[in-house]
């Protein structure tokens, strides 16, 4: 140890809502497709279909908060 101070981290700049696209598209299109498909009778299909499309919906936010966070200077 130096006893050189240390400079403080900066602060974050990716968004939280970034962080949570991918489980939380999962989480709440799988919910969705469970509604869906119970409409239908088949609620275990209607699941999988929601978490896949979810997935695609949090991918795409995920891909937003990239570049938001890596325009900001």
């Amino acid at each position: 140890m130096n006893g050189a101070p240390r400079r403080p981290r900066p602060p974050s700049r990716f968004p939280f809502w970034g962080v949570i696209a991918v489980p939380g598209g999962l989480i709440f299109g799988a919910l969705l497709g469970i509604l869906g498909g119970a409409l239908f009778g088949i609620p275990g299909i209607g699941a999988a279909i929601g978490a896949g499309l979810g997935i695609g919906v949090g991918l795409a936010l995920l891909a937003a908060a990239i570049v938001i966070a890596s325009a900001e200077v």
